[in-house]
């Protein structure tokens, strides 16, 4: 029987390795506060996303099967998409033991790029393209930031396709709604596969990047002056 202790940290470094960020290690649900937004119609957005992101994890098992993921997307930076998917991620290696992989599209493609400048460039380019088809989950961030080009297009459009084919679930964040993508991606095969790929989830259009950080600096105050 393995202790609490070990358990734990066996499950925090599946979380290291599937690149959570140090400051959404901890990160779960219910941490993903729809009451701090501050407008009505964005607080019921935030509540309906939450409880899209419980029933996912509830019913992942049907997804994977599917191979169905979900597309969070809000135009406003700040917003929770990024919380609310490595939130969703946490809870999986939690409760399906899963290694998946979270990155954000800027640094996929740049890492691919930086791949040919070493040595035995098509293997380590073949690796990494490998490692983001066939994820178990692929949580891609910020989809649309980055600058497109033929290249990367074609190499997201590979990526996309394989997991589609394989039925590989994946969660996508981005600033604009899934008709959008036709005109960053104009090839249109982008698009088609996210269509098929996910279940498209309105996140509110409000920061709430600065009331969180406000309420930091008020508990960092009171340790300050208690």
């Amino acid at each position: 029987m393995i202790c609490k202790c070990r358990e734990y940290k066996e499950l925090l470094h599946k979380i290291k390795t599937a690149r959570i960020p140090d400051e959404y290690l901890d990160k779960r649900i219910n941490d993903f506060d729809a009451k701090i937004y501050q407008i009505r119609e964005n607080v019921r957005a935030a509540q309906y996303a939450k409880k899209v992101a419980t029933r996912y994890v509830e019913q992942f098992l049907e997804m994977e099967d599917m191979g169905k993921g979900l597309y969070f997307y809000s135009n406003t930076k700040g917003s929770g998409k990024t919380l609310l998917s490595i939130a969703i991620t946490n809870e999986l290696i939690i409760k399906y033991k899963i290694k998946p992989i979270y990155i954000s599209v800027v640094n996929m493609l740049n890492e691919m790029k930086h791949s040919f400048s070493k040595k035995d460039s098509n293997r380590n380019f073949y690796s990494l393209m490998e490692s983001f088809k066939h994820a178990p989950l692929l949580v891609m961030d910020d989809l649309g930031v980055e600058k497109t080009t033929d290249w990367s297009e074609e190499v997201l459009t590979q990526i996309l396709d394989e997991r589609m084919s394989y039925k590989c679930p994946t969660i996508i964040t981005s600033n604009m709604p899934i008709q959008s993508l036709q005109k960053k991606y104009p090839a249109g095969r982008i698009k088609s596969r996210i269509e098929k790929m996910t279940f498209p989830v309105v996140m509110p259009e409000e920061s709430v990047r600065e009331v969180i950080s406000k309420k930091e600096n008020e508990e960092i105050a009171k340790m300050f002056f208690k």
